[in-house]
């Protein structure tokens, strides 16, 4: 689809469910997958059988999960095998991501947005969610990684249907030392987050994933999966200051007290956390091969 002649200064947030309904969706397969893997009596010949389907993406989840991000011990040469060692969960986040990748991959750098560097930082997000989840959420490591790894894909909508608008982002963002989301709040009724998070419910995925992507900025307004909401903008922050920030703007001021009080973290025992965050940062990096 091409860029809609519509500008974001235009559209109210009303208006946000008819341009869902004119964005592609992802395939039927990963649809399909999606859904099975959160229905309980879905088994592993299932979901095997699903992803088997596709040939590409089948390579590129075995590629992944054989990757240094994954470390397994013995070579996994099959779906099957990927499934039963690494657990639903695991596979979910490796095919959730390589859909994106797939659906975005088209996507070229401008003389402001270095594309590489994008995602770069959505990776760096991830793992440091997946990182801090380690400490603080035990039980949600992929869900963190995974939305880290998507929370800002809003922005890649409006690069994608809006690119004047996401231009004048840009330009005002760097004219006037402002992060996105403030930026976009100046210009705009609708942020990349509120975006994001209409166009992953169309695509049907997790709640939790949604409604923490949609609340990365604004921790407090979660009704849901606040702990995951909290944790994915701690790490959205942490990243800013490892060196791992988005392009195109400038980073947030602060990180949200309420976030870290909600998770009973401190950005000083997240410092502690440091060397742990920086390893998980190396293994992650190998996701940027599946792009393109």
């Amino acid at each position: 689809m091409k860029a809609t002649t519509k500008s974001l200064m235009d559209l109210h947030p009303r208006e946000l469910k008819g341009l869902v309904y004119e964005i592609p969706t992802l395939p039927v397969i990963y649809q399909e997958l999606f859904e099975k893997m959160q229905d309980p009596d879905t088994g592993v010949p299932e979901l095997a059988e699903i992803i088997a389907r596709d040939q590409a993406l089948t390579a590129k989840v075995l590629h992944l999960v054989n990757s240094a991000f994954y470390g397994p011990a013995k070579e996994i040469m099959t779906v099957s095998r990927a499934v039963v060692v690494l657990g639903f969960q695991a596979v979910r986040s490796a095919a959730l991501a390589i859909s994106v990748f797939d659906y975005f991959g088209a996507e070229e750098s401008t003389d402001r947005v270095d594309m590489a560097s994008f995602w770069r930082h959505s990776i760096a997000v991830a793992a440091v969610s997946k990182a801090l989840a380690g400490r603080y959420l035990p039980n949600q490591q992929e869900e963190a990684f995974i939305v880290g790894l998507l929370h800002d894909v809003g922005k890649l909508i409006e690069k994608r249907h809006f690119a004047e608008d996401f231009a004048d982002v840009c330009q005002a963002a760097q004219e006037h030392h402002l992060s996105w989301i403030d930026c976009e709040r100046e210009l705009f009724r609708l942020t990349h987050a509120t975006i994001g998070k209409a166009v992953f419910r169309a695509w049907r995925f997790p709640p939790a994933v949604v409604e923490a992507v949609q609340y990365h900025h604004t921790p407090s307004s979660a009704t849901g999966a606040l702990q995951l909401t909290a944790l994915v903008h701690v790490a959205d922050y942490v990243a800013y200051e490892l060196g791992h920030g988005a392009p195109g703007a400038f980073p947030p001021e602060t990180c949200d007290r309420s976030a870290l009080k909600l998770l009973g973290a401190d950005l000083d025992d997240i410092a502690l956390l440091q060397g742990q965050i920086e390893e998980d940062l190396v293994h992650s990096m190998e996701l940027l091969k599946l792009v393109g």
